[in-house]
């Protein structure tokens, strides 16, 4: 279960993890015309910290991290569906919000778990 930073996979991950990073970046915008991304609150800190986490199981070689990492991620955009447009709305978050944590969550779930598959049985 090892992922690296010197093959696709790994520079796969480590993209999407950076991403997750820098994606607070979204909450800079200064109007709601440029809304591209609605990210405030608690999902200020919920991005940041699973990309780093993301990135830690690159840097790490440690494809269980980057899973751990896209399980949360899929975990959040899940609980921003359920809570989208009611009063209790833990991430304070849209649509928007929702399909940036779910296409973190499908891509690092997608190469961690292809991580697992040993050499021999993937395509060349």
């Amino acid at each position: 279960m090892s992922i690296s930073r010197n093959d696709r996979l790994g520079r796969a991950a480590l993209a999407l993890g950076v991403a997750g990073v820098i994606s607070p970046v979204f909450a800079l915008s200064t109007s709601s015309n440029n809304d591209f991304v609605l990210v405030q609150n608690a999902g200020l800190a919920v991005l940041p910290v699973l990309g780093v986490v993301a990135v830690l199981g690159v840097t790490l070689a440690r494809g269980l991290l980057v899973i751990l990492a896209g399980a949360g991620f899929a975990g959040a955009a899940l609980l921003q569906l359920v809570q989208f447009g009611r009063a209790t709305n833990w991430l304070d978050g849209n649509g928007s919000t929702f399909s940036l944590l779910m296409a973190l969550g499908i891509g690092l779930l997608t190469v961690g778990l292809t991580s697992l598959i040993p050499l021999s049985d993937k395509a060349a």
